[in-house]
């Protein structure tokens, strides 16, 4: 007995049920929630607190999704003077296994060749030291308007020959203010942390910033205390399955935060 052709149209409502199963099979398996990695931003008289993992929601719900990556440690701050002030003690308590960040606060766009010869001193003391190095940061509050000089900084840093990629803090009005100025700052930045907030305070978020972290894998962000709330809302609205790094500031006020 001869079996009948399947049709065309049974093959594609066959095919539309197969996508949408597999869709669905990659929600449940997880594969399309972003690898969240914390950190902390380490600034003086700050200690090391990895132990914020189990405040976040997100954490709980995608256990392996969610990692801790090694601090980022405020180095020094170079003012507007070009004066050069030391933030980091040595001490014992670095773990000699963990990756750690280093950063250089500027209050201006000072000579390239001065942050780079910090950073070198740095990167040989602490591999004398037998302390891995994976990050280096530069925190700048630039202008808005500023910053196609700062991406072009950024080059001219780079080309001191620093033995790795430069990063850079970011403000969220950058992305409102001046998105042209901001990719083009993308571009020469190893990846750019946008700080959700000033001082103390969350800063308001706009679609302008959700653009930015689906646009762009180097586009990074900072909390101010583990801000539960305020990520869970942010991941409530991107689309993405990249890693996202995720810097904390334990500032005053965050164990009163986390008691609430």
């Amino acid at each position: 007995m001869k079996q009948k052709p399947v049709s065309a149209s049974a093959l594609f409502v066959l095919f539309v049920v197969l996508v949408g199963g597999l869709f669905h099979l990659s929600k449940l398996l997880n594969f399309n929630e972003p690898e969240l990695v914390f950190f902390d931003w380490v600034w003086p008289h700050q200690e090391v607190d990895n132990e914020y993992l189990d405040e976040f929601e997100y954490c709980h719900r995608w256990v392996k999704k969610c990692h801790v990556s090694g601090p980022r440690f405020l180095v020094g701050t170079f003012k507007k003077t070009g004066q050069y002030v030391h933030h980091l003690s040595v001490q014992d308590t670095f773990n000699r296994k963990e990756s750690i960040g280093l950063v250089w606060r500027i209050e201006a766009l000072i000579a390239p060749y001065l942050v780079a010869k910090e950073m070198k001193s740095a990167l040989s003391f602490f591999s004398d030291l037998k302390v891995p190095v994976e990050y280096l940061v530069v925190d700048y509050d630039s202008p808005s308007k500023g910053l196609y000089a700062y991406a072009e900084w950024i080059d001219l840093l780079h080309s001191e020959q620093i033995e790795l990629p430069v990063s850079v803090t970011g403000l969220v009005s950058w992305l409102q203010d001046n998105p042209e100025g901001f990719e083009v700052l993308l571009g020469s930045a190893e990846a750019v942390n946008v700080q959700l907030y000033q001082g103390s305070e969350r800063v308001a978020l706009h679609d302008h910033l959700v653009l930015a972290i689906e646009s762009f894998n180097n586009v990074q962000i900072s909390l101010y205390c583990p801000d539960a709330d305020l990520l869970d809302y942010l991941l409530g609205k991107v689309s993405i399955s990249r890693t996202l790094d995720i810097g904390i500031f334990d500032g005053s006020g965050c164990s009163n935060l986390l008691k609430q």
